[in-house]
């Protein structure tokens, strides 16, 4: 029988799929729609539009979302304590963030007012999300991801395709699925019981400052490793490349969905079972099958990935797929090093996420510098990839502090070889070559995952 750790984590992974594989799904199938009614530069703006508020989210509200979610994890604090301190935090950054776009406005930038909204948006919606979440509300946190997404979905199609405002009504859009996400948590969990100003205080605000800040320069630099290379790409290549390279990114956000859901559940768990003995070959045992899942997905779509250009996008996107293979390594070996980011946060050690990151970060900047006026778009999916890389191999060694997590090299460099022939028969064209590749990943990815949670629960009986 599965231990309750196996249980827990597969129950939770179950409720956010729900959410997440809805979110994702009807964000992907979107995607012709915009390739049709938005040119490749204006899908490149509103790209690098959506990749800002991203960037900074965490630092218009000194990332207090992540130290709510831990601290309502702990159960040693009052949630009203947790949610009035950060929700003070919260409107501060809010406040700021609205100057900031009036000034941006008023000097020139043409979105400026907009991205301050989305950006206000963005923080309180997070900041409700991760509070209901950590104190339990799981389903509620799953269904907000479908309502945002639908909400997006309704409104761009009516600002884009029916009062044709392009650009701007992609970020009507946007407003409007967040703000529909907002009403919906205000409407179920009712979060002003959770207000008392009486509880706010500099010693309860610093608290949660001295776990969330370092998060800050981690979660920039987090995004400059994943995300900076539209700006090299629009730099040196234009507009019209980020389009196409922000096309090529969707399909590896395929794999995201599937790490998004199984990471959601991850974060409590890893948080339940640190205190545990036998932490080590929990978390051990969840990494190499998560290695071992990961490249088999990136393996299925490159078996389907051509057809599936087809039929997703207009004709002159179609070229997006030469790029797509290099994306999917660097989707994979973020996750991967997310994975391992969640250590940080179960054991408190937030500080010592930024220094991985850094060095992630820079190696992403100079390949990228070096290798995208030399090979183009494939230039930035091998650069974060090699990123991603050193991220995951620093993360191991660091974490062997306080978890050690004991990787298996061997399955991981057969797992890379057969991606890397399916990649060249990719260019082959031979269907059958890749969907027998494809057969023999499939039973070697099950006998090592098998075999992995095989020895994982004779060792926890035994541990018993």
């Amino acid at each position: 029988m599965f231990s309750s750790s196996v249980k827990r984590l597969f129950s939770n992974s179950l409720i956010f799929s729900i959410g997440t594989l809805g979110t994702k799904v009807i964000g992907f199938l979107m995607v012709p729609f915009y390739t049709y009614f938005l040119t490749q530069g204006q899908f490149g703006i509103v790209d690098l539009i959506s990749t800002t508020v991203a960037m900074l989210t965490p630092v218009v509200t000194l990332s207090v979302f992540d130290a709510i979610f831990r601290f309502t994890m702990d159960k040693n604090f009052s949630n009203k304590i947790l949610f009035s301190n950060g929700l003070v935090i919260t409107v501060i950054g809010s406040i700021v963030t609205l100057l900031g776009g009036i000034i941006a406005q008023i000097v020139g930038y043409q979105y400026g007012f907009l991205l301050a909204i989305l950006l206000i948006l963005s923080v309180t919606s997070s900041f409700l999300q991760y509070f209901v979440r950590g104190i339990g509300y799981v389903k509620l946190f799953a269904v907000t991801g479908i309502v945002g997404t639908s909400l997006s979905a309704i409104l761009n199609i009516m600002f884009i395709w029916y009062f044709k405002l392009g650009i701007n009504g992609y970020l009507y859009g946007m407003a409007g699925a967040q703000l529909g996400t907002l009403i919906l948590i205000v409407a179920v969990v009712k979060p002003w019981q959770y207000i008392d100003f009486g509880l706010v205080s500099k010693t309860n605000a610093m608290m949660l400052l001295r776990y969330s800040v370092p998060m800050i320069p981690n979660a920039f630099a987090w995004w400059f490793t994943n995300d900076a290379n539209r700006f090299f790409i629009l730099f040196f290549l234009g507009a019209s490349a980020n389009g196409i390279y922000a096309v090529a990114n969707k399909i590896p956000s395929i794999l995201t969905i599937f790490f998004t859901v199984f990471n959601q559940a991850w974060q409590i768990s890893a948080v339940d079972e640190y205190e545990s003995q036998s932490n080590s070959t929990f978390y051990s045992m969840i990494f190499n099958n998560l290695i071992h899942f990961s490249f088999l997905g990136m393996a299925g779509l490159l078996l389907i990935l051509k057809p599936l250009m087809h039929v997703l996008v207009a004709p002159n996107f179609y070229s997006a797929w030469e790029f797509v293979p290099f994306l999917m390594l660097a989707m994979i070996f973020s996750n991967l090093s997310g994975f391992l980011g969640s250590t940080y946060i179960a054991a408190k050690m937030t500080t010592k996420l930024f220094s991985t990151t850094i060095y992630g970060m820079l190696t992403n900047i100079a390949f990228n510098a070096v290798l995208i006026p030399l090979i183009g778009l494939n230039g930035a999916g091998l650069g974060s990839a090699l990123g991603f890389l050193a991220v995951m191999i620093i993360r191991l060694k660091q974490t062997k502090a306080f978890v050690t997590i004991n990787v298996k090299w061997v399955p991981l460099t057969i797992h890379l070889v057969i991606t890397a022939l399916m990649y060249a028969t990719l260019h082959l064209q031979n269907q059958m070559l890749m969907f027998t590749l494809l057969i023999m990943f499939f039973i070697i990815t099950l006998a090592l995952a098998g075999k992995d949670v095989v020895v994982f629960l004779k060792q926890r009986k035994a541990a018993k």
